[in-house]
C-alpha cells in the first residue's frame, strides 16, 4: 500500500502527455493567429483594441470553466483576482506598452498565491509533511485541528484516511475518504484512496466499482486501470480484467513493481481464457521489471498483516518462480 517510492517506470510518455506537450501549444498559437488575422480584417484600425478586449474575454471565460466544479466564494475570488491581468494585458495591447501587463499578471499571481496560501490550513500543511516523514501519530493529530478550523477542505479528509489506511484502520479510513468524496466528487485521488482500502479488506467488487469510477474521471492513468485489473482477477472475472491490465501496460505506471504485476496478473489472466500464446508474451515481459521484485518482498516483510497481504504474498513466491 506504500507508494513513497520515487523510482520511475521505464515506459516513455503516454499518447495524452505527447498531445499536451505538442498538439496543444500548436493548437493555441493557431487559434491565437486566426483570431488575429480575423480581427485585422474586421477592424483594421482598432487591432489593438479588439485583441485586448478578446484577450479579457477569453481568460475570464476559461476562468468561469475552469472553476465551475469549485465553491461560488473560490470561483468569485478567482474571477476577481484575474481583473488586474485583464487590465495589465488590455492596457499593453492599447499603449503598446509592456509594463501594465507585467504589472497586472504579477498582481493576479500574488492575489492567487496568497489566496492559497490562506485557504489553506496551516495545520493541515503541517500534517502533510509529518505524514510524508513517516510520523503518523503527529500527523493525525495535527489533520484533526485542521478539520476543526475548516470542515468543509476536502484535502484534510482525504490525508486522514491515508493515515487511517496506512495504519491499517479501514473503518475510519472509508469514512473520511467518503466525506471527501462528498464534498469533492470529481477529486479522483481519493477515490484511489477508497479503491486501497476495499482491496486491502479483500472487498473486491466494491474496489472494482470504486475504480471505475477513478478511470470515469481520469481515464489515463495507469494507476487506476492496473487496480481496477487487479479486482477483477480476484473476482475470477478474466476477461473483463484483460482490458484494464492491457491498458496498465501500455501506459506509463510509475514503479518497476507496478509493471512487474501488471504484467504477471495480464499473463495469469489470458491463461485462463485460453490464450496461452499471450501469456507467454507477457511473462517474457516480466524479467525487464526485475527490479521491482526485492522490492515487493521488501514491502511485503515490513507490513502488518491484513486479508489481502496473504494472497499477495502467494502471488509474489509464483513470481519469483515465474522469473527463475
Amino acid at each position: 500500500m506504500k507508494e513513497s517510492d520515487k523510482r520511475r517506470s521505464k515506459h516513455g510518455l503516454s499518447p495524452r502527455e505527447l498531445r499536451s506537450s505538442f498538439l496543444l501549444p500548436v493548437i493555441i498559437a493557431l487559434v491565437i493567429w486566426l483570431v488575429g488575422v480575423v480581427i485585422f480584417l474586421l477592424v483594421p484600425g482598432e487591432f489593438n483594441t479588439a485583441v485586448s478586449i478578446f484577450v479579457a474575454i477569453a481568460i475570464f471565460a476559461y476562468l468561469v470553466y475552469y472553476t465551475r466544479n469549485a465553491r461560488r466564494t473560490v470561483r468569485l475570488l478567482a474571477l476577481l483576482f484575474a481583473v488586474p491581468a485583464m487590465l495589465g494585458i488590455a492596457y499593453s495591447f492599447t499603449t503598446g506598452s509592456s509594463q501594465p501587463l507585467v504589472a497586472g499578471v504579477g498582481l493576479t499571481f500574488l492575489l492567487l498565491v496568497a489566496q492559497r496560501l490562506l485557504d489553506t490550513p496551516i495545520s493541515y500543511r503541517v500534517a502533510q509533511r509529518y505524514f510524508s516523514q513517516g510520523r503518523s501519530d503527529e500527523a493525525l493529530d495535527m489533520v484533526n485541528k485542521a478539520i476543526q478550523a475548516r470542515p468543509d477542505f476536502w484535502e484534510s479528509y482525504q490525508l486522514r484516511a491515508l493515515i487511517y489506511l496506512t495504519n491499517l484502520n479501514f473503518a475510519h479510513a472509508e469514512r473520511d475518504a467518503q466525506a471527501a468524496i462528498a464534498l469533492k466528487p470529481n477529486a479522483h485521488p481519493v477515490y484511489n484512496t477508497l479503491g486501497q482500502v476495499y482491496l486491502a479488506q479483500e472487498q473486491f467488487e466494491q474496489a472494482a466499482r470504486i475504480y471505475q469510477r477513478a478511470i470515469d474521471l481520469d481515464p489515463d492513468n495507469a494507476i487506476y486501470h492496473y487496480h481496477l485489473g487487479l479486482s477483477l482477477y480476484r473476482q475470477g472475472q478474466y476477461e473483463a480484467a484483460v482490458e484494464p491490465l492491457h491498458t496498465a501496460i501500455r501506459s506509463t505506471l510509475p514503479l518497476p513493481d507496478y509493471d512487474l504485476l501488471a504484467h504477471y496478473y495480464l499473463g495469469l489472466s489470458l491463461e485462463q481464457t485460453g490464450r496461452p500464446q499471450a501469456a507467454q508474451t507477457a511473462y517474457e515481459q516480466l524479467a525487464n521489471f526485475q527490479e521491482g521484485l526485492d522490492y515487493l518482498e521488501k514491502q511485503y516483510g515490513q507490513q502488518p498483516d491484513y486479508p489481502h497481504l496473504a494472497n499477495m504474498k502467494i502471488d509474489l513466491a509464483h513470481l519469483r518462480q515465474k522469473l527463475a
